[in-house]
């Protein structure tokens, strides 16, 4: 069954309207240092700083380091967060979600490895996304890295979504033009593969096909500063987080998990590289992947594989697993190190299927 929500709170954020989502007194913010310095909600949070008692963390690191996260469990073992609330993109939010049940008897580690189960209930958690990709604001999932081991993946389950969400186009223009492309493209690949992903249903193909064609026509809009086509990608990302919940990612976002660590870089910019030679191989399985019927769905006259190339051009986003730092020696070890959820993928077949795409994709 597919429930959408949390509620879903649309234009400028308000202190008021942030009071009347708090629970108890103890409110623990983490935000992008960024979002944090230039945008209005630092003042918004000052209204009701003499009101709460409010710690705010800006350092959290892209992946959301297992560190990174142990140092606010640590600084508040004594004082439990009674709400969080989360500013910035997919790994600030992401971090808030894990923190969300981390305050528990089980640790993010026995949590990450599923050595404990995940807990009945959580902390309130009010997300406010700065960037229009991930959608995480709207996700079972929260995306993780191990930095000892070195291992990236996620924590999953219904109890760590947001239990309201803030959308103001306005704080989403406060990222670099190159970011917002980036993590456009981002939204772009989940609208895709929850569509061909094998655990796709009727909703999350009708939100993917118009995921798909505002990403085609307003993310150049967004980049360029347009706030219109900045409001339309932040909807099509908060779409494609309900989309996550019910369907499915496919191999570039498995295969992206163990990448982005190897190259130190970030999870777009490895879908971008991916795509590279994940789409070829999709389009030459046109009828089991599905690609036929998401073209003709679009209106028939598409063709997927050359509006994915002309969008990277136009954006300059033509990046390879090469240009990333993966060598051909390291290919092999990338595929067999690849895990999770393969099977979701509709071309999926063994490991040689990954070592096509990453060799397509140098």
């Amino acid at each position: 069954m597919i429930q959408i929500k949390p509620a879903v709170k649309y234009g400028k954020i308000t202190t008021n309207s942030i009071v009347e989502n708090i629970v108890g007194e103890n409110i623990l913010i983490v935000s992008s240092k960024t979002v944090w310095n230039k945008s209005y909600l630092k003042d918004v949070i000052s209204n009701i700083s003499e009101k709460y008692k409010i710690k705010v963390y800006t350092h959290v690191r892209p992946n959301a380091p297992f560190s990174d996260l142990q140092k606010i469990i640590d600084e508040n073992s004594n004082s439990k967060p009674t709400s969080i609330i989360a500013i910035g993109g997919g790994s600030v939010i992401d971090a808030c979600k894990a923190l969300s049940v981390a305050f528990s008897k089980a640790s993010i580690s026995d949590l990450f490895y599923k050595k404990a189960s995940m807990p009945k209930s959580s902390i309130q958690l009010i997300a406010i996304p700065t960037t229009a990709g991930t959608g995480a604001e709207l996700s079972f999932g929260a995306i993780i890295y191990d930095d000892v081991n070195c291992v990236k993946g996620g924590l999953r389950g219904e109890i760590i979504q947001p239990n309201v969400v803030f959308i103001d186009a306005e704080l989403y223009q406060t990222a670099p033009k190159k970011l917002i492309a980036e993590v456009g493209f981002d939204c772009l690949t989940h609208a895709i593969e929850t569509y061909i992903s094998v655990k796709s249903c009727g909703i999350t193909e009708y939100q993917s096909l118009a995921a798909i064609k505002t990403v085609l026509e307003f993310l150049p809009k967004a980049v360029n500063g347009e706030i219109e086509g900045m409001k339309q990608m932040s909807i099509a990302s908060a779409m494609m987080g309900i989309n996550l919940a019910y369907s499915s990612t496919c191999l570039p976002h498995r295969i992206q998990y163990i990448i982005g660590p190897l190259t130190n870089t970030s999870h777009a910019q490895g879908l971008i590289a991916l795509y590279k030679g994940w789409i070829p191989l999709i389009a030459q399985n046109k009828s089991k992947s599905k690609l036929n019927q998401l073209e003709s769905d679009l209106g028939g006259n598409i063709d997927l594989v050359d509006e994915i190339h002309q969008l990277k051009e136009k954006l300059d986003l033509n990046y390879s697993i090469t240009s990333l730092g993966v060598r051909q020696d390291q290919i092999e070890k990338i595929a067999f190190s690849t895990n999770g959820s393969v099977q979701n993928d509709p071309i999926f077949q063994d490991n040689r299927t990954i070592i096509k795409i990453l060799e397509k994709s140098l």
